[in-house]
Protein backbone atom coordinates (compact mmCIF):
# COMPACT_ATOMS: atom_id res chain seq x y z
CA UNK A 1 0.00 0.00 0.00
CA UNK A 2 1.16 3.44 -0.69
CA UNK A 3 2.37 5.13 2.32
CA UNK A 4 0.34 8.12 3.69
CA UNK A 5 2.84 11.52 4.79
CA UNK A 6 2.17 12.12 7.81
CA UNK A 7 -0.55 14.75 8.53
CA UNK A 8 1.47 16.75 11.18
CA UNK A 9 4.81 17.20 8.77
CA UNK A 10 4.92 20.86 7.75
CA UNK A 11 4.47 21.76 4.35
CA UNK A 12 7.05 22.44 1.55
CA UNK A 13 4.79 24.40 -0.41
CA UNK A 14 1.53 25.73 0.55
CA UNK A 15 -0.75 28.47 -1.46
CA UNK A 16 -3.84 30.38 -0.18
CA UNK A 17 -5.79 31.84 -1.73
CA UNK A 18 -4.52 31.87 -5.50
CA UNK A 19 -5.74 33.62 -7.59
CA UNK A 20 -5.10 34.20 -11.77
CA UNK A 21 -7.53 35.82 -14.30
CA UNK A 22 -7.27 35.90 -18.03
CA UNK A 23 -9.33 37.96 -20.17
CA UNK A 24 -12.97 36.80 -20.03
CA UNK A 25 -11.83 33.74 -18.15
CA UNK A 26 -11.44 33.39 -14.13
CA UNK A 27 -8.85 30.04 -14.37
CA UNK A 28 -8.06 30.25 -10.73
CA UNK A 29 -10.22 31.07 -7.90
CA UNK A 30 -8.75 31.46 -4.66
CA UNK A 31 -7.54 27.79 -4.26
CA UNK A 32 -5.77 26.41 -1.34
CA UNK A 33 -3.25 23.83 -1.45
CA UNK A 34 -0.53 22.24 0.54
CA UNK A 35 2.16 19.67 -0.70
CA UNK A 36 4.86 17.91 1.88
CA UNK A 37 7.98 17.12 1.74
CA UNK A 38 8.38 13.36 0.48
CA UNK A 39 4.20 13.19 -0.66
CA UNK A 40 2.74 12.62 -4.13
CA UNK A 41 0.39 14.92 -4.38
CA UNK A 42 -2.07 14.03 -7.46
CA UNK A 43 -3.95 17.13 -9.33
CA UNK A 44 -7.16 15.95 -11.04
CA UNK A 45 -9.65 17.78 -12.64
CA UNK A 46 -11.17 18.45 -16.23
CA UNK A 47 -9.48 20.39 -19.24
CA UNK A 48 -10.02 23.63 -18.46
CA UNK A 49 -10.36 23.04 -14.24
CA UNK A 50 -7.35 25.18 -13.41
CA UNK A 51 -4.32 22.42 -13.36
CA UNK A 52 -2.51 24.27 -15.98
CA UNK A 53 -2.76 27.64 -14.44
CA UNK A 54 -1.53 26.46 -11.00
CA UNK A 55 1.05 24.65 -12.45
CA UNK A 56 2.35 27.72 -14.38
CA UNK A 57 1.61 29.59 -11.28
CA UNK A 58 3.69 27.44 -8.97
CA UNK A 59 6.69 27.17 -11.88
CA UNK A 60 6.62 31.06 -11.92
CA UNK A 61 5.53 31.11 -16.25
CA UNK A 62 2.65 33.54 -14.83
CA UNK A 63 2.61 35.64 -11.81
CA UNK A 64 -1.05 35.52 -9.89
CA UNK A 65 -3.72 37.89 -9.56
CA UNK A 66 -4.48 37.07 -5.89
CA UNK A 67 -3.39 35.33 -2.99
CA UNK A 68 0.37 34.01 -1.95
CA UNK A 69 2.50 30.98 -1.96
CA UNK A 70 4.99 29.82 0.66
CA UNK A 71 8.07 27.91 0.20
CA UNK A 72 9.80 26.13 3.45
CA UNK A 73 7.86 28.54 5.59
CA UNK A 74 9.07 31.14 3.25
CA UNK A 75 7.71 33.40 0.98
CA UNK A 76 7.85 32.79 -2.25
CA UNK A 77 7.03 35.08 -5.47
CA UNK A 78 9.03 33.98 -8.39
CA UNK A 79 8.87 36.29 -11.52
CA UNK A 80 10.11 33.76 -13.90
CA UNK A 81 11.05 30.06 -14.09
CA UNK A 82 14.03 30.56 -13.61
CA UNK A 83 13.10 31.79 -10.17
CA UNK A 84 11.25 28.55 -9.25
CA UNK A 85 14.02 26.60 -10.72
CA UNK A 86 16.61 28.24 -7.91
CA UNK A 87 14.15 27.34 -5.69
CA UNK A 88 14.25 24.08 -6.26
CA UNK A 89 11.06 23.86 -8.26
CA UNK A 90 11.07 21.76 -11.79
CA UNK A 91 8.43 21.63 -14.00
CA UNK A 92 8.08 18.83 -16.54
CA UNK A 93 4.88 20.60 -18.77
CA UNK A 94 2.32 18.87 -20.20
CA UNK A 95 3.53 20.49 -24.06
CA UNK A 96 7.33 20.01 -24.48
CA UNK A 97 9.56 22.44 -24.08
CA UNK A 98 12.77 21.68 -26.27
CA UNK A 99 15.87 23.40 -28.40
CA UNK A 100 14.43 20.84 -31.55
CA UNK A 101 18.31 22.04 -33.47
CA UNK A 102 20.24 21.21 -30.47
CA UNK A 103 21.17 17.90 -29.59
CA UNK A 104 19.80 15.36 -26.65
CA UNK A 105 22.57 16.12 -24.47
CA UNK A 106 22.42 19.55 -24.96
CA UNK A 107 18.82 19.86 -24.25
CA UNK A 108 19.23 17.66 -20.77
CA UNK A 109 21.91 19.89 -19.32
CA UNK A 110 21.47 23.25 -21.00
CA UNK A 111 20.62 25.04 -17.67
CA UNK A 112 24.37 23.71 -16.47
CA UNK A 113 26.50 22.72 -19.61
CA UNK A 114 30.28 21.31 -18.14
CA UNK A 115 32.59 23.74 -19.14
CA UNK A 116 36.72 23.45 -19.33
CA UNK A 117 38.94 26.31 -20.01
CA UNK A 118 38.11 29.15 -21.41
CA UNK A 119 34.59 28.46 -21.35
CA UNK A 120 33.96 25.26 -23.98
CA UNK A 121 31.77 23.07 -23.51
CA UNK A 122 33.18 20.21 -22.41
CA UNK A 123 32.04 17.20 -24.71
CA UNK A 124 33.10 14.43 -23.04
CA UNK A 125 31.39 14.87 -19.43
CA UNK A 126 28.41 16.38 -21.36
CA UNK A 127 28.05 13.06 -23.32
CA UNK A 128 29.04 10.73 -19.83
CA UNK A 129 26.43 12.97 -17.65
CA UNK A 130 23.29 12.86 -20.11
CA UNK A 131 23.85 9.01 -21.04
CA UNK A 132 23.59 8.61 -17.00
CA UNK A 133 20.45 10.71 -17.09
CA UNK A 134 18.84 9.03 -20.02
CA UNK A 135 19.23 5.78 -18.38
CA UNK A 136 17.42 6.81 -15.58
CA UNK A 137 14.29 6.99 -17.95
CA UNK A 138 15.19 3.66 -19.47
CA UNK A 139 16.12 5.50 -22.97
CA UNK A 140 20.07 3.44 -22.78
CA UNK A 141 19.89 3.56 -26.76
CA UNK A 142 19.60 6.61 -27.47
CA UNK A 143 22.53 8.56 -28.87
CA UNK A 144 23.01 11.88 -26.78
CA UNK A 145 24.52 13.54 -29.75
CA UNK A 146 21.89 13.05 -31.52
CA UNK A 147 19.48 16.33 -32.24
CA UNK A 148 16.00 15.97 -31.34
CA UNK A 149 14.50 17.28 -33.95
CA UNK A 150 12.80 13.94 -35.31
CA UNK A 151 12.43 12.10 -32.12
CA UNK A 152 8.78 10.98 -31.15
CA UNK A 153 6.87 12.55 -28.46
CA UNK A 154 7.33 9.58 -26.33
CA UNK A 155 11.04 9.95 -26.65
CA UNK A 156 10.67 13.75 -26.04
CA UNK A 157 8.55 13.33 -22.97
CA UNK A 158 11.09 10.67 -21.13
CA UNK A 159 14.29 13.55 -22.23
CA UNK A 160 12.22 16.45 -20.47
CA UNK A 161 11.54 14.54 -17.55
CA UNK A 162 15.56 13.29 -17.63
CA UNK A 163 16.11 17.09 -17.92
CA UNK A 164 14.41 17.25 -14.47
CA UNK A 165 16.34 15.21 -13.02
CA UNK A 166 19.42 16.70 -13.69
CA UNK A 167 19.10 19.14 -10.69
CA UNK A 168 18.38 18.73 -7.56
CA UNK A 169 14.90 19.58 -6.71
CA UNK A 170 13.22 19.74 -3.88
CA UNK A 171 9.51 20.14 -5.52
CA UNK A 172 9.01 18.13 -9.08
CA UNK A 173 6.07 19.04 -10.87
CA UNK A 174 4.92 16.30 -13.39
CA UNK A 175 2.08 17.49 -16.03
CA UNK A 176 0.65 14.65 -18.00
CA UNK A 177 3.69 12.75 -17.60
CA UNK A 178 2.89 9.24 -19.14
CA UNK A 179 0.70 10.65 -21.90
CA UNK A 180 2.59 9.03 -24.50
CA UNK A 181 4.41 6.65 -22.68
CA UNK A 182 3.67 3.07 -22.45
CA UNK A 183 3.12 0.42 -19.68
CA UNK A 184 6.96 -0.32 -19.62
CA UNK A 185 8.08 3.41 -19.98
CA UNK A 186 5.31 4.59 -17.12
CA UNK A 187 6.28 1.61 -14.86
CA UNK A 188 9.77 2.68 -14.85
CA UNK A 189 8.95 6.80 -14.15
CA UNK A 190 6.64 5.48 -11.22
CA UNK A 191 9.69 3.65 -10.15
CA UNK A 192 11.69 7.23 -9.81
CA UNK A 193 8.80 8.85 -8.40
CA UNK A 194 8.99 6.77 -5.26
CA UNK A 195 12.65 7.19 -5.20
CA UNK A 196 12.27 10.90 -5.27
CA UNK A 197 9.35 10.20 -2.18
CA UNK A 198 11.74 8.25 -0.23
CA UNK A 199 14.56 11.11 -0.55
CA UNK A 200 12.01 13.28 0.89
CA UNK A 201 11.18 15.24 -2.83
CA UNK A 202 7.75 16.49 -2.97
CA UNK A 203 5.85 15.71 -5.80
CA UNK A 204 2.81 17.58 -7.47
CA UNK A 205 1.56 14.81 -10.02
CA UNK A 206 -0.93 15.82 -12.73
CA UNK A 207 -2.91 12.88 -15.03
CA UNK A 208 -6.04 11.79 -16.95
CA UNK A 209 -5.27 8.82 -16.23
CA UNK A 210 -6.68 8.13 -13.24
CA UNK A 211 -5.09 4.33 -12.39
CA UNK A 212 -1.98 6.04 -12.24
CA UNK A 213 -3.36 8.37 -9.52
CA UNK A 214 -4.55 5.53 -7.58
CA UNK A 215 -1.18 3.57 -8.23
CA UNK A 216 1.23 6.46 -7.33
CA UNK A 217 -0.55 9.09 -5.36
CA UNK A 218 -0.92 9.47 -1.29
CA UNK A 219 -3.57 12.44 -1.61
CA UNK A 220 -4.95 14.12 -4.56
CA UNK A 221 -7.07 17.50 -4.74
CA UNK A 222 -9.85 18.25 -7.05
CA UNK A 223 -10.20 21.47 -9.29
CA UNK A 224 -13.70 22.25 -10.75
CA UNK A 225 -14.11 25.38 -12.94
CA UNK A 226 -11.04 27.05 -11.32
CA UNK A 227 -11.93 25.66 -7.73
CA UNK A 228 -10.76 22.77 -5.56
CA UNK A 229 -13.77 21.59 -4.24
CA UNK A 230 -11.90 18.31 -2.70
CA UNK A 231 -8.28 17.64 -1.16
CA UNK A 232 -8.32 13.96 0.52
CA UNK A 233 -6.36 10.60 0.83
CA UNK A 234 -6.26 8.53 -2.62
CA UNK A 235 -7.34 5.72 -0.34
CA UNK A 236 -10.28 7.49 1.07
CA UNK A 237 -11.87 7.56 -2.82
CA UNK A 238 -12.25 5.51 -5.53
CA UNK A 239 -12.11 5.91 -9.45
CA UNK A 240 -15.89 6.64 -10.26
CA UNK A 241 -15.79 9.40 -6.47
CA UNK A 242 -13.49 10.99 -8.82
CA UNK A 243 -14.80 11.23 -11.68
CA UNK A 244 -17.94 12.81 -9.96
CA UNK A 245 -15.73 15.59 -7.97
CA UNK A 246 -14.61 16.29 -11.35
CA UNK A 247 -17.18 16.54 -13.62
CA UNK A 248 -19.66 17.08 -11.05
CA UNK A 249 -21.76 14.21 -12.93
CA UNK A 250 -21.27 10.63 -13.92
CA UNK A 251 -19.53 9.99 -17.35
CA UNK A 252 -20.46 6.50 -18.58
CA UNK A 253 -17.68 4.50 -19.98
CA UNK A 254 -17.31 4.15 -23.76
CA UNK A 255 -19.32 1.52 -24.72
CA UNK A 256 -17.86 -1.59 -25.98
CA UNK A 257 -19.85 -2.91 -28.33
CA UNK A 258 -19.28 -0.67 -31.51
CA UNK A 259 -20.73 -1.62 -34.80
CA UNK A 260 -18.76 -4.19 -36.54
CA UNK A 261 -17.47 -2.60 -40.01
CA UNK A 262 -20.15 -2.55 -42.66
CA UNK A 263 -18.26 -1.33 -45.97
CA UNK A 264 -15.46 -2.72 -48.12
CA UNK A 265 -11.31 -1.92 -47.92
CA UNK A 266 -11.25 1.31 -47.62
CA UNK A 267 -7.48 2.02 -47.60
CA UNK A 268 -4.52 -0.78 -48.37
CA UNK A 269 -0.78 -0.49 -47.68
CA UNK A 270 1.68 -3.57 -48.97
CA UNK A 271 5.29 -3.19 -48.16
CA UNK A 272 5.44 -0.12 -46.12
CA UNK A 273 9.25 0.70 -45.53
CA UNK A 274 10.47 3.84 -43.62
CA UNK A 275 13.90 5.20 -42.47
CA UNK A 276 14.97 3.12 -38.93
CA UNK A 277 13.16 -0.18 -40.06
CA UNK A 278 15.19 -3.43 -39.46
CA UNK A 279 16.52 -4.70 -42.84
CA UNK A 280 13.61 -6.93 -44.62
CA UNK A 281 11.08 -5.42 -42.63
CA UNK A 282 7.80 -4.06 -44.21
CA UNK A 283 4.32 -3.44 -42.78
CA UNK A 284 1.20 -4.40 -44.76
CA UNK A 285 -2.24 -3.29 -42.97
CA UNK A 286 -5.95 -2.32 -44.12
CA UNK A 287 -9.02 -0.83 -42.89
CA UNK A 288 -12.72 -0.99 -44.06
CA UNK A 289 -15.51 1.84 -44.17
CA UNK A 290 -16.73 1.87 -40.93
CA UNK A 291 -14.16 0.23 -38.95
CA UNK A 292 -11.96 1.74 -36.21
CA UNK A 293 -8.39 0.09 -36.25
CA UNK A 294 -6.16 0.57 -33.16
CA UNK A 295 -2.47 0.10 -33.45
CA UNK A 296 -0.86 -0.59 -30.50
CA UNK A 297 2.64 -0.76 -29.98
CA UNK A 298 5.61 0.55 -27.51
CA UNK A 299 7.37 3.36 -27.88
CA UNK A 300 9.90 2.94 -30.60
CA UNK A 301 7.27 0.82 -32.61
CA UNK A 302 7.03 2.71 -35.52
CA UNK A 303 3.31 3.40 -34.91
CA UNK A 304 3.36 7.14 -35.50
CA UNK A 305 6.67 6.89 -38.07
CA UNK A 306 3.69 4.51 -40.08
CA UNK A 307 0.79 6.80 -40.22
CA UNK A 308 3.18 9.61 -41.27
CA UNK A 309 4.79 7.90 -43.71
CA UNK A 310 1.02 6.69 -45.12
CA UNK A 311 0.76 10.34 -45.27
CA UNK A 312 3.37 11.71 -46.77
CA UNK A 313 4.39 14.08 -43.78
CA UNK A 314 7.52 12.11 -43.97
CA UNK A 315 9.02 10.12 -46.69
CA UNK A 316 8.59 6.38 -47.27
CA UNK A 317 11.40 4.12 -48.54
CA UNK A 318 9.45 1.65 -49.92
CA UNK A 319 4.94 0.87 -50.13
CA UNK A 320 2.65 0.99 -52.34
CA UNK A 321 -1.04 2.69 -51.13
CA UNK A 322 -4.50 1.50 -52.02
CA UNK A 323 -7.65 4.06 -52.03
CA UNK A 324 -10.68 1.87 -52.27
CA UNK A 325 -8.95 -0.48 -54.47
CA UNK A 326 -6.95 1.69 -56.59
CA UNK A 327 -3.22 2.86 -56.19
CA UNK A 328 -2.44 6.44 -55.38
CA UNK A 329 0.74 8.57 -55.30
CA UNK A 330 1.19 10.32 -52.21
CA UNK A 331 4.51 12.09 -51.71
CA UNK A 332 3.20 15.13 -49.43
CA UNK A 333 0.23 15.75 -47.15
CA UNK A 334 -1.67 17.54 -49.81
CA UNK A 335 -1.66 14.56 -51.97
CA UNK A 336 -2.84 12.32 -49.31
CA UNK A 337 -5.50 15.44 -48.90
CA UNK A 338 -6.54 14.81 -52.06
CA UNK A 339 -7.03 11.08 -51.71
CA UNK A 340 -9.68 11.66 -48.73
CA UNK A 341 -7.25 10.92 -46.13
CA UNK A 342 -6.33 13.18 -43.22
CA UNK A 343 -4.00 12.55 -40.67
CA UNK A 344 -4.39 14.28 -36.59
CA UNK A 345 -1.15 14.38 -35.73
CA UNK A 346 0.00 13.60 -32.17
CA UNK A 347 1.81 17.36 -32.06
CA UNK A 348 -1.47 19.32 -31.81
CA UNK A 349 0.48 22.74 -31.37
CA UNK A 350 3.23 22.56 -33.74
CA UNK A 351 1.61 20.77 -36.45
CA UNK A 352 -2.12 20.82 -35.63
CA UNK A 353 -3.23 24.11 -34.61
CA UNK A 354 -1.90 27.51 -35.83
CA UNK A 355 -2.11 29.54 -32.07
CA UNK A 356 -2.29 32.89 -32.96
CA UNK A 357 -5.34 32.43 -35.89
CA UNK A 358 -9.00 32.17 -34.08
CA UNK A 359 -10.66 29.25 -33.75
CA UNK A 360 -12.86 30.23 -36.79
CA UNK A 361 -9.65 29.99 -39.31
CA UNK A 362 -8.07 26.79 -37.61
CA UNK A 363 -11.17 25.40 -38.22
CA UNK A 364 -11.62 25.81 -41.83
CA UNK A 365 -7.85 25.53 -42.73
CA UNK A 366 -8.30 22.34 -44.59
CA UNK A 367 -11.59 23.51 -46.72
CA UNK A 368 -10.48 27.34 -47.51
CA UNK A 369 -11.31 26.33 -51.32
CA UNK A 370 -15.42 25.52 -49.98
CA UNK A 371 -15.15 28.88 -47.75
CA UNK A 372 -13.69 31.43 -50.92
CA UNK A 373 -14.77 32.74 -53.94
CA UNK A 374 -12.78 34.12 -56.83
CA UNK A 375 -9.94 33.59 -54.20
CA UNK A 376 -11.03 35.29 -51.28
CA UNK A 377 -12.40 33.64 -48.12
CA UNK A 378 -15.83 34.15 -47.61
CA UNK A 379 -15.96 35.71 -43.59
CA UNK A 380 -19.97 34.79 -43.06
CA UNK A 381 -19.68 31.27 -45.01
CA UNK A 382 -16.09 30.71 -42.83
CA UNK A 383 -18.02 31.45 -39.75
CA UNK A 384 -21.26 29.34 -40.19
CA UNK A 385 -18.82 26.07 -40.53
CA UNK A 386 -16.61 26.81 -37.53
CA UNK A 387 -20.01 27.70 -35.03
CA UNK A 388 -21.28 24.18 -36.70
CA UNK A 389 -18.24 22.47 -35.58
CA UNK A 390 -17.67 24.08 -32.19
CA UNK A 391 -20.93 23.07 -31.53
CA UNK A 392 -21.20 19.18 -33.00
CA UNK A 393 -17.89 18.86 -30.73
CA UNK A 394 -18.89 21.06 -27.56
CA UNK A 395 -15.93 23.12 -28.09
CA UNK A 396 -15.46 24.73 -25.00
CA UNK A 397 -14.41 28.56 -26.21
CA UNK A 398 -15.72 32.21 -25.54
CA UNK A 399 -16.29 32.38 -29.30
CA UNK A 400 -14.79 31.59 -32.56
CA UNK A 401 -12.84 34.80 -32.77
CA UNK A 402 -10.91 33.55 -29.59
CA UNK A 403 -6.87 32.21 -30.20
CA UNK A 404 -6.73 28.16 -29.49
CA UNK A 405 -3.82 29.29 -27.30
CA UNK A 406 -6.09 30.22 -25.15
CA UNK A 407 -7.72 27.20 -24.66
CA UNK A 408 -7.34 24.00 -22.68
CA UNK A 409 -6.00 20.71 -24.25
CA UNK A 410 -8.91 18.97 -24.22
CA UNK A 411 -10.67 21.79 -26.45
CA UNK A 412 -7.25 22.47 -28.16
CA UNK A 413 -7.92 18.68 -29.46
CA UNK A 414 -11.03 19.17 -30.36
CA UNK A 415 -10.42 22.25 -32.65
CA UNK A 416 -8.03 19.97 -34.42
CA UNK A 417 -10.19 17.32 -35.36
CA UNK A 418 -13.12 19.56 -36.28
CA UNK A 419 -10.95 21.04 -38.86
CA UNK A 420 -10.12 17.33 -40.25
CA UNK A 421 -14.03 16.42 -39.77
CA UNK A 422 -15.23 19.32 -42.12
CA UNK A 423 -13.25 17.84 -44.75
CA UNK A 424 -15.35 15.16 -44.71
CA UNK A 425 -11.96 12.54 -45.58
CA UNK A 426 -13.28 8.81 -46.48
CA UNK A 427 -9.97 7.62 -44.00
CA UNK A 428 -9.03 9.73 -40.68
CA UNK A 429 -5.74 9.04 -38.98
CA UNK A 430 -5.48 9.96 -35.51
CA UNK A 431 -1.90 9.91 -33.25
CA UNK A 432 -2.57 9.97 -29.68
CA UNK A 433 -6.14 11.32 -30.22
CA UNK A 434 -6.50 11.76 -26.28
CA UNK A 435 -3.36 12.90 -24.98
CA UNK A 436 -3.74 15.17 -22.51
CA UNK A 437 -7.88 15.29 -22.31
CA UNK A 438 -9.92 14.55 -19.62
CA UNK A 439 -12.42 11.78 -19.11
CA UNK A 440 -15.39 13.50 -20.23
CA UNK A 441 -12.88 14.97 -23.08
CA UNK A 442 -11.78 11.80 -24.47
CA UNK A 443 -15.38 9.75 -23.99
CA UNK A 444 -16.97 12.49 -25.97
CA UNK A 445 -13.84 12.05 -28.62
CA UNK A 446 -14.96 8.54 -28.58
CA UNK A 447 -18.08 9.27 -28.98
CA UNK A 448 -17.07 11.52 -32.68
CA UNK A 449 -14.99 8.84 -33.88
CA UNK A 450 -17.59 6.33 -33.10
CA UNK A 451 -20.23 8.21 -35.04
CA UNK A 452 -17.59 9.35 -37.72
CA UNK A 453 -17.18 5.30 -38.33
CA UNK A 454 -21.09 4.29 -38.37
CA UNK A 455 -21.39 6.66 -41.06
CA UNK A 456 -19.17 5.10 -43.20
CA UNK A 457 -15.67 6.52 -42.47
CA UNK A 458 -12.32 4.35 -42.21
CA UNK A 459 -10.81 5.27 -38.53
CA UNK A 460 -7.16 4.29 -37.90
CA UNK A 461 -5.90 5.38 -34.10
CA UNK A 462 -2.96 5.08 -32.83
CA UNK A 463 -2.91 5.24 -28.33
CA UNK A 464 -0.47 4.57 -25.86
CA UNK A 465 -3.66 3.99 -23.65
CA UNK A 466 -4.16 -0.16 -24.43
CA UNK A 467 -7.56 0.29 -22.47
CA UNK A 468 -8.78 2.94 -25.28
CA UNK A 469 -8.12 0.83 -28.08
CA UNK A 470 -9.67 -2.21 -26.55
CA UNK A 471 -12.53 0.03 -25.92
CA UNK A 472 -12.90 1.64 -29.27
CA UNK A 473 -11.66 -0.77 -31.91
CA UNK A 474 -12.85 -3.51 -34.07
CA UNK A 475 -9.56 -4.78 -34.31
CA UNK A 476 -6.07 -4.20 -33.18
CA UNK A 477 -3.26 -3.75 -35.19
CA UNK A 478 0.26 -4.91 -32.88
CA UNK A 479 3.38 -3.04 -34.05
CA UNK A 480 6.80 -4.28 -32.68
CA UNK A 481 10.41 -2.70 -33.36
CA UNK A 482 8.85 -1.76 -37.13
CA UNK A 483 7.35 -5.21 -37.67
CA UNK A 484 3.50 -6.20 -37.90
CA UNK A 485 3.84 -8.49 -34.69
CA UNK A 486 -0.02 -9.62 -35.34
CA UNK A 487 -3.75 -8.64 -35.49
CA UNK A 488 -6.33 -9.64 -33.22
CA UNK A 489 -10.25 -8.96 -33.99
CA UNK A 490 -12.29 -7.69 -31.33
CA UNK A 491 -13.96 -10.71 -29.93
CA UNK A 492 -10.62 -11.96 -29.63
CA UNK A 493 -9.33 -8.97 -27.75
CA UNK A 494 -7.02 -9.64 -25.22
CA UNK A 495 -4.47 -7.32 -23.05
CA UNK A 496 -2.03 -9.83 -22.46
CA UNK A 497 -1.54 -10.94 -25.63
CA UNK A 498 -1.74 -8.00 -27.30
CA UNK A 499 1.20 -7.06 -24.60
CA UNK A 500 3.01 -9.73 -25.97
CA UNK A 501 3.11 -9.23 -29.38
CA UNK A 502 4.06 -5.38 -28.63
CA UNK A 503 6.91 -6.77 -26.88
CA UNK A 504 7.78 -9.73 -29.37
CA UNK A 505 10.85 -7.99 -31.27
CA UNK A 506 12.39 -6.93 -27.33
CA UNK A 507 11.88 -10.93 -26.17
CA UNK A 508 15.55 -12.26 -26.07
CA UNK A 509 15.00 -15.65 -23.85
CA UNK A 510 14.06 -18.94 -25.92
CA UNK A 511 11.12 -19.07 -23.41
CA UNK A 512 9.49 -16.13 -24.04
CA UNK A 513 10.07 -16.53 -28.00
CA UNK A 514 8.38 -19.77 -27.58
CA UNK A 515 5.60 -18.23 -25.01
CA UNK A 516 5.23 -15.82 -28.27
CA UNK A 517 4.56 -18.57 -30.83
CA UNK A 518 2.14 -19.90 -28.56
Amino acid sequence: MTPVPDPGRPAALEVRGLTKRFPGVLALDAVDLALAAGEVHAVAGENGAGKSSLIKLLGGAERPDGGHMRLNGQPYAPRSPLDAMRAGIRVVHQELQMLDQLSVAENLLFDSLPRRAFGLVDRPRLAQRAQALLAMVGLHDLDPARRVHGLGMAQRQLIEIAKALSADCRILILDEPTATLTTRETGRLFAIVRQLRGAGVAVLFVSHHLQELFEIADQVSVLRNGRKVATQPIADTSPDGLVRLMVGRDVAAAAGDALLPHGGQALRIEGLRFSGQSAGAAIDLAVHHGEILGIAGLVGSGRTETLRAICGVDRRIAGRIFRDGREVTITTPRDALAAGICLVTEDRKDEGLVLDMPIRANVTLATLRGHARSGWIRDAAEAVSARRMVGDLDIRCAGIEQHPRELSGGNQQKVVLAKWLLARPDVLILDEPTRGVDVAAKAEIHAVLRRAAEQGMAVIIVSSDLPELLAVSHRIAVLSKGVLAGEVARHAFDEQSILRMAYREYLRTEDDTAAVAA
